[in-house]
């Protein structure tokens, strides 16, 4: 239960970068690429936060830590 909430906040993240991927291309009349690099971005940046919070996830079902050494 702990990630049910990652899906939405994808699409809702996804959805509101292309939406201002296509303002930004209509003001600037960039033919589109705006919209594609704002959704890789927004893609890219959740990927990130999710793969951040499985490994801290992770840690903290373990116990152990990346600074701890043994």
């Amino acid at each position: 239960m702990r990630y049910a909430g990652f899906g939405i906040q994808l699409a809702v993240t996804l959805l509101a970068c292309a939406w201002i991927g296509r303002w930004a291309d209509r003001k600037l009349g960039t033919e589109g690429i705006l919209t594609v690099l704002a959704v890789l971005l927004a893609f890219g940046g959740s990927l990130y936060t999710l793969i951040r919070g499985l490994n801290r996830g992770n840690d903290q079902d373990t116990g152990s830590s990346p600074d701890r050494r043994p």
